[in-house]
């Protein structure tokens, strides 16, 4: 592994990335964190780009049971116990959240990539075969279920489609069920 990195990947790397890429690459390093080495000068500014809420944050978000704003909805998704990704219905990555326990840890540079180029390619044939089940409509949810570092999580995938069933994409909902499968008897409020 170390020899296809340092005798491919970093001289590819080295010769293909513009500029931009490697701003962006320092910018959601800065997100993941770093390992081996201490933070590199700039990583603070770094991860308050990468954590940028958006533009639209004073826009409202009209729904037919209530009103958002931008920054509502945003907190409320990533205040979720689950980490959520919406693929639009042509299979391009739209959105995730960012809740402070992600599962599987997403950079942002993953928006507008195909979704099939997001998964190890052992598991691209399942992927597509879930996708294509979503598409044509013989399937509506598909779900999965891992243990991961002594952690049980679980993984759903649901089709979203319009009131006519026009599909609009699949959403995927991911959550460590470690905590939640040893819950016993009651807690109530009162």
């Amino acid at each position: 592994m170390i020899f296809k990195e340092e005798s491919i990947l970093f001289p590819t790397a080295l010769e293909k990335l513009k500029p931009a890429d490697w701003a962006e690459i320092f910018r959601e390093s800065a997100q993941a964190g770093y390992i081996f080495i201490d933070p590199p000068e700039g990583v603070d500014e770094a991860r308050d780009i990468a954590q940028n809420t958006g533009s639209l944050s004073g826009a409202v978000v009209n729904l037919p049971s209530g009103d958002l704003s931008v920054t509502d909805l945003a907190a409320l998704l990533n205040a979720l116990p689950v980490d959520l990704t919406f693929v639009d219905a042509d299979d391009t990555v739209k959105y995730f959240s960012e809740g402070k326990d992600r599962v599987f840890l997403r950079a942002r540079s993953i928006i507008g990539r195909k979704v099939q180029n997001c998964h190890p390619p052992q598991s691209l044939g399942a992927v597509q075969k879930i996708l294509d089940g979503f598409r044509d409509g013989t399937k509506s949810s598909e779900e999965f279920w891992i243990n991961m570092k002594g952690r049980v999580i679980h993984i759903r995938y649901f089709a979203l489609r319009e009131p006519g069933g026009k599909y609009l994409g699949s959403l995927e909902v991911t959550q460590d069920i470690t905590g939640i499968k040893k819950i016993e008897g009651e807690k109530r409020l009162a």
